[in-house]
């Protein structure tokens, strides 16, 4: 009995510490992300695939996996003559360099270390919170009565990133 109430327990205590996403905004992310990545100059035209890694938590892994599966039902073929390759990583799991990372949640600690490892290596950070631009993260979205692509500014002069004008005209900067 003592067992069955501990794993009671401790199942609540996982439900009540997950994050949880809000679905529309997840869909936005999921038509938006890959354009908005596109637009940038630091991704090679030239190549075939688009590798974009969901970095997360395993406490967050589900939300992780429906983002993916929309990224992938909204972009079956291909985008700009691009294969979208959709991973699920942990931040410290991986060796290969991706196109974009989109951050799921994260303490400051880690967003500050995921922002600077992205930033260095050039690669484009999206993250599903915008307040974790504050953390160095290049980009979110804003959703509200129209929804606008987050773009920090301080980010993209710092390490040199390029996009498109056309995305700098629609673009709010933090």
């Amino acid at each position: 009995m003592i067992k069955k109430v501990f794993l009671f327990l401790v199942l609540i205590v996982l439900q009540l510490s997950a994050t949880h996403y809000n679905s529309t905004v997840l869909e936005l992310e999921a038509k938006l992300f890959p354009k908005i990545i596109l637009l940038s100059e630091q991704i090679d035209k030239k190549a075939p695939y688009l590798d974009l890694y969901i970095i997360t938590e395993d406490i967050d892994r589900e939300s992780a996996q429906d983002l993916k599966y929309m990224i992938e039902d909204y972009y079956p073929k291909k985008i700009s003559n691009k294969t979208i390759r959709v991973s699920i990583k942990e931040f410290s799991s991986f060796k290969k360099r991706p196109d974009a990372l989109i951050v799921l949640y994260h303490n400051a600690k880690e967003l500050t270390q995921i922002a600077l490892w992205a930033n260095k290596n050039n690669v484009i950070s999206l993250a599903y919170d915008p307040s974790y631009m504050e953390y160095g993260i290049m980009g979110s979205l804003y959703v509200g009565k129209v929804t606008k692509p987050y773009l920090n500014r301080a980010i993209m002069q710092k390490y040199n990133f390029k996009f498109n004008p056309y995305l700098l005209k629609l673009s709010k900067f933090r």
